[in-house]
């Protein structure tokens, strides 16, 4: 009995294991890119949006930072949206999901969206205590990029007021107050006018600057062509060889071959 119950503790600490090995598989395998896998945790979420700017009249999309091959090309003036930034040897390169491959962020010119208009009117904004009377009156609402843009992204249709709250608020030379939504059934990182949700003919207040050069907005890790295993893929290395080696010193103790008697195994 004793024997059967030790075995028994094995199989369930095994059992624990697995899925602590299936989450870290899980997360290595999210991306087609290799170079985002093993490097995952030195990966910063960008978001943004930029335009092509290169040199040549085009800049190259390659599978990794640094001398990776190339996979595509995009010419001046196109945009490309990256999902993640990295720092590798000094430079920022970010990883487009279009094309899963990194490009050379000194290259494009980073598009005004909703982080450059936080940029410029940060020390404006204020906690929004109102009750989203016009929201709840209307049953709908506009999604702005941010106050004051050429055109709305789209109409908010059933608006539920349970799920819907602003991060902040903020009040344009009209009086007319904004909130911003960085997350809600009608989208995320948007701007809608608390005032007068339903319209969609404001004047073009702030159209937008300009694309411009892109600075990090965040702390990088700086990778390094050199650079050890990355700390993800060390973790799985370790749980791995843990199972291994429990495996191998509790077969040894519990599934021992049959002792000899005069020749014959014993039963």
């Amino acid at each position: 009995m004793k024997k059967t119950a030790n075995i028994l503790a094995v199989a369930i600490m095994l059992f624990l294991l697995a899925p602590a090995l299936t989450v870290y598989a899980d997360a290595i395998a999210e991306s087609q890119n290799d170079f985002f896998n093993q490097h995952r945790s030195e990966c910063v979420y960008l978001g943004r949006s930029f335009s092509a700017n290169g040199e040549d009249g085009q800049v190259s999309l390659k599978n990794a930072p640094g001398a990776g091959k190339e996979i595509a090309t995009v010419e001046n003036g196109e945009t490309v949206y990256f999902e993640y930034s990295c720092l590798y040897e000094g430079e920022f390169w970010g990883l487009s999901p279009r094309f899963e491959g990194w490009g050379d962020l000194s290259q494009f010119l980073v598009l005004y969206d909703y982080i450059a208009f936080e940029e410029e009117h940060l020390g404006e904004f204020y906690p929004y205590e109102g009750d989203y009377g016009e929201i709840e009156k209307a049953g709908r609402a506009f999604a702005w990029p941010w106050p004051g843009a050429d055109a709305p992204l789209w109409a908010i249709e059933d608006i539920e007021l349970e799920y819907f709250w602003a991060d902040c608020a903020w009040r344009d030379e009209q009086g007319r107050e904004w909130g911003f939504f960085s997350y809600s059934r009608g989208g995320s990182d948007i701007w809608i006018c608390l005032s007068d949700p339903e319209n969609r003919d404001f004047s073009a207040f702030n159209p937008g600057a300009e694309p411009a050069p892109w600075e990090s907005e965040t702390e990088h890790t700086n990778i390094s062509a050199q650079g050890g295993l990355p700390v993800i893929l060390i973790v799985v290395i370790v749980l791995v060889a843990a199972v291994v080696l429990t495996t191998v010193l509790l077969i040894r103790k519990f599934w021992k071959p049959n002792k000899m008697r005069n020749g014959k195994p014993s039963r």
